[in-house]
Order: C-alpha cells, then sequence, then structure tokens
C-alpha cells in the first residue's frame, strides 16, 4: 500500500540518521536514572532476583525466587536479563537493560512501518509520540515481562500487515517465530490479544482473518513455534511434576481472567479512565485521531487495522476480571501511530481534518491536566514530600506548566508543528525530569532498598544468618543479594535461631516488643531504619536486630505459635 501522506522533506531527509535521533530519544528515556533507582517492589525485585538465582545456580531451567520456585511467568524473560546482567552489572540498571532495549525496539518498528505506510513525516510523528508517551517509557524502564512481550507483539502485528497485502513465506515464518517468543515471555497474553485486535480491525475494513489464515504457512509455521515453545516447556513439566502448570496456567491465568487477584480487580471503564491518566499528554489527542480514523476506514485498510489494534486489546482486557494498567501496553503504539496520522493531517490541511470538536476538547484537557498536575506537585512538596525531593518536584511543577500551557497556546493559535514540537519537548522533559531526578531523590525513603542494604552490609560483621518475618517486601531479597529464610510462626524461629545461633531480622515495633518479652530469646537493636515509606506514603519505623536463644531460660507460659505475625 503506498502511503496516505505525502511529505516534501521526506525525500532529502536520511532514514538511518532520523531512526538514530529517535532510537537515541527512546534509549535515553528508558534508561534514565536506572542506575540510581533500586528496583520496586514487588514485581521488579522477583523477575531480577530470579534471573540472579538462575545466572548462580546455573539452572536454566527451574526459576525460583528466594530460594523458592517461581512460576508465574515462562522462562525467557529470565534468559534475556542474562545479557543485562551480563553487560549493565548485576545491579538495577543490568536488570532493567533488557526493557529498555526492547522499548527502543518497539519504536522503531512503530517508525518503520508507519513510515512506510503512512508517509515519512507519520514515520517521523509516530517514532516521537511513542518514544515519549509515559506509559511507554515507564515500562521499559522495568525488569519485568511487558515491555519485551510489547516489541514481540508488535512484531506479529506488522507480519499480519504483510501477509494480508500478499502471501509470503518470511512473513509467516517471523510471525509464527515472534508469536513463540511472545508465548515463552508472557504465556497466552500475545495470541489473545492478536485474537482480539484482528476481529475488531476486520470488523471496521481491516485485514480479513480468513485471508490471513490461510497465508500462515501453517506446517512450516507451527513447526518453528513448537521448535521454540515445546523444549522449556516439557523440561519444567517434568521438573516441577506438573506444579508450574497448576501455577501459571490455574492461577495466573484461569483465576486472574475470572477473579480480581492481589487487590488488583477494577471498575468498568478501568483502562480508559487510567489510560487517559498514563499516556498524558498524548491522550488528549486520543479521541480526535480515533474519530479521524474512523472516517477514513472505507479509503484505508490501515484506518481499520490500527482502530482494531487499539479498541480490540481494550475490549477484551475489560472483560479479564484481574485489570493493570501495563496489560494495555501492546496496543499502545496503535495509539501512537493513529495520533501521528492526526498530526500529520494537521500540518498538511488542517482545515479538511474532522472532529474539530475533539480537538477544541483536547485543548481543554491538556490545560486542565496541566494545572491539576502542576498544582498537585507543589501541595505535595508543602505537605508531603521530604526535603531533598522538593525541589525536582518543583522543577518538574515548572516544566508540567510551560510545556502544556504553551502547546495550549500555539495549538489554539493553529500553529500546530509548533504545538507538536511543544508536545513532543514537553512528555520528554518531564521524563527525564521525573526519572532522572525525583524518583531518585526517592531512595533514602524506600524502606525495602534501604533494609536489606543495611542487612547486608551488618550480617557479616554480627556474624548472624538474615531472615525475614512480617516485613518481608522481594525488593529486601533483591538488595540482601542472597535468599533469606521467611520465618511466619514462633516454632520456625526457636528451630533456626537454635541451628544457626543468631538471626539478623528487620523488626516491627510490635515483633521487637513481642520477642523481648519472650524468655527463650536474647533481641540485640543495632540500626533502626525510620521515615517516610514514599511507596506507601506512610511513617515506618523498622529495628534491624540480632535475635538468639537464651542461654537459659527459665520455664514461663509462651505464647501461640502464630503470635509473631498476628
Amino acid at each position: 500500500m503506498p502511503p496516505v501522506t505525502s511529505d516534501p522533506l521526506g525525500a532529502r531527509r536520511s532514514p538511518w540518521r532520523e531512526a538514530l535521533l529517535i532510537g537515541l530519544l527512546a534509549l535515553t528515556l528508558n534508561l534514565a536514572g536506572n542506575g540510581r533507582t533500586s528496583l520496586w517492589d514487588r514485581d521488579e525485585p522477583r523477575y531480577a532476583g530470579a534471573a540472579r538465582e538462575m545466572r548462580a545456580s546455573g539452572d536454566w531451567i527451574n526459576p525460583t525466587f528466594n530460594a523458592e520456585p517461581r512460576y508465574h511467568k515462562p522462562v525467557l524473560i529470565y534468559w534475556l536479563m542474562q545479557a543485562g546482567l551480563a553487560v549493565g552489572g548485576d545491579n538495577a540498571f543490568g536488570a532493567r537493560l533488557v526493557s529498555a532495549l526492547m522499548g527502543v525496539g518497539t519504536v522503531l518498528l512503530t517508525w518503520t512501518w508507519t513510515r512506510r505506510v503512512l508517509g515519512p513525516r507519520a514515520g517521523t510523528l509516530a517514532g516521537l509520540v511513542l518514544a515519549t508517551m509515559p506509559l511507554m517509557v515507564f515500562e521499559s524502564k522495568l525488569s519485568t515481562t511487558d515491555a519485551t512481550l510489547t516489541f514481540f507483539f508488535v512484531g506479529c502485528q506488522l507480519a499480519l500487515w504483510e501477509l494480508a497485502a500478499k502471501p509470503s513465506l518470511r512473513a509467516a515464518l517471523a510471525f509464527w517465530g515472534l508469536l513463540g517468543l511472545a508465548v515463552l515471555t508472557k504465556s497466552p497474553a500475545a495470541p489473545a490479544l492478536l485474537v482480539a485486535s484482528t476481529g475488531v480491525g476486520w470488523l471496521l475494513g481491516g485485514p480479513s482473518p480468513l485471508v490471513l489464515l490461510r497465508r500462515l504457512r501453517w506446517r512450516w509455521g507451527l513447526s518453528l513455534f513448537a521448535a521454540i515453545v515445546v523444549p522449556w516447556n516439557v523440561a519444567i513439566l517434568v521438573r516441577s511434576g506438573g506444579e508450574y502448570f497448576d501455577v501459571a496456567v490455574g492461577y495466573h491465568i484461569l483465576r486472574r481472567a475470572t477473579q480480581g487477584l492481589e487487590e488488583h480487580g477494577g471498575f468498568p471503564g478501568y483502562y480508559v479512565v487510567v489510560g487517559m491518566g498514563t499516556l498524558l499528554p498524548w491522550a488528549a489527542l486520543f479521541p480526535a485521531a480515533l474519530a479521524a480514523a474512523w472516517g477514513r476506514r472505507r479509503e484505508s485498510p490501515a484506518a481499520g487495522f490500527l482502530i482494531g489494534w487499539a479498541i480490540g486489546p481494550l475490549i477484551f482486557l475489560e472483560c479479564v476480571r484481574t485489570k493493570l494498567i501495563h496489560y494495555y501496553l501492546p496496543a499502545v503504539p496503535a495509539l501512537a501511530v493513529l495520533t501521528a496520522w492526526l498530526l500529520d493531517r494537521l500540518l498538511e490541511a488542517p482545515a479538511e481534518v474532522p472532529a474539530r470538536r475533539l480537538l477544541r476538547t483536547a485543548r481543554r484537557l491538556i490545560g486542565i491536566t496541566t494545572a491539576v498536575e502542576a498544582a498537585g506537585l507543589v501541595a505535595a512538596v508543602a505537605l508531603v514530600l521530604p526535603g531533598p525531593m522538593r525541589l525536582p518536584a518543583l522543577v518538574l511543577a515548572a516544566v508540567v506548566a510551560i510545556g502544556g500551557l504553551a502547546a495550549v497556546r500555539e495549538a489554539t493559535a493553529g500553529r500546530w508543528r509548533n504545538a507538536t514540537a511543544v508536545l513532543v519537548g514537553h512528555a520528554a522533559a518531564m521524563g527525564l525530569v521525573l526519572t532522572g531526578w525525583l524518583i531518585p531523590a526517592a531512595e533514602p525513603y524506600r524502606s525495602p532498598s534501604v533494609v536489606g542494604a543495611r542487612m547486608a552490609a551488618l550480617e557479616h560483621s554480627v556474624g548472624a544468618l538474615s531472615a525475614l518475618c512480617t516485613f518481608r517486601p522481594p525488593g529486601v531479597v533483591y538488595a540482601l543479594g542472597h535468599p533469606a529464610p521467611v520465618l511466619r510462626t514462633r516454632d520456625e524461629f526457636v528451630e533456626y535461631a537454635d541451628y544457626y545461633g543468631r538471626l539478623l531480622m528487620p523488626l516491627t515495633p510490635y515483633e521487637l516488643d513481642l520477642l523481648r518479652a519472650d524468655p527463650d530469646f536474647d533481641v540485640e537493636v543495632h540500626e533502626t531504619v525510620e521515615g517516610l515509606n514514599i511507596e506507601k506514603f506512610r511513617d515506618e519505623i523498622l529495628y534491624l536486630a540480632t535475635v538468639a536463644p537464651a542461654e537459659a531460660p527459665p520455664i514461663v507460659a509462651r505464647p501461640d505459635d502464630d503470635s509473631l505475625t498476628r
């Protein structure tokens, strides 16, 4: 399909130079602050810790975290993270490196497809919009599966587009290979989202599923898919005695689809509301972009394809009971392309763009959210944030206010080229200040990483085994650097204390009083970690103490076995 729009500057612009600049922008945003920000509980430390334990044990089949099986997701993400740990080091930067690079890859895939199908200028805009979308940037900064899954998913979508145009063995094999990698990253997420996307897209004039099914080269494709997916699944089935599938399929797929697990239920319309909040400022243009594409669905198959890609996963995920905004990430590139297509038309012929009322609403929405965000940051500085976080928060408030208001002014005056440039700079500057300055300034107030690091420093000097009780976020285990037993009952305390002699533990005030009152234990406090827990926005006190068996405990009544975890 030839480009829908023309760009007189496209012939003079080097695609390689443009790809390099857009890729560098995405990489800068994806890496900013990663080495100075510890892993965020709960998922990041679990993924990074499992990759570390896999590397230390040499067991490439059975992932574990804190010396216990981790059967939440398939194995590919742990294999890929080994490369990040080898290049970036066994730290937060290395653990996040794969996601950062996959995020850049997704941006460049989107830029390539849009440039070829919708024109050079639309491609440039799509790359810039996606590279600066907050949700895309944040997920590309986390040591989790979502940025990697999105890269494979986008590759599958582009392969399907090629197959819709003509039969192609190369495109069919690319689809099956990328689908296999996606399944080995996050089980059935990619196939389910692809079915939803293709089905809705077909209803709106996109590629026909029947045509795609005929051109997928099933004999070769299924063989390639099986070669990627089957070996590890058979190996983990044997190694785990079937437990992997009970956890990964029974709990993390079936129960998540039918129940709101781990306090992650959501209200109807969750993805629309939360998506608008996590994709600003670009989200203000989504209604107008969808309306403009809707008007073009009869003249361009790309319109139905993109609307289906954006809306199909949304409909499917709204039907799933467990809701988290990063589940929608594979559809975000379609929103970026639709937004770029709208901006391209505004630059080419603003008078011909439909949905003028929606554009006026977009300007108002940017203005309102700019004022709310800036006021919220100022209020947080005055009421909540500790000293080291106040200056970066004020700078971020200034960036939000200046950039948002400047974009509204330029758009109101009809200077869409200037407005687009301001929005790109506005979104990029917000990302850099937030992730490169404000969030790293919160490190002293993040209890899990502080406690884990202090325990790692203390355990050799006090000659004790590190263990955990009720304060046991995964970030403590990761910062500690090795597995730590979790003691849940008094009998476990007695058993471990008798065997190891001394236990180094983070204790809450209640646990400290309880153990001090127990005649079977001697307790010595070495350090106190006190302050604001930035992840929960509440004051917290923890005592790093050694617990040892009393030398000659008197015979007295003992607390119940479960009293330590009440």
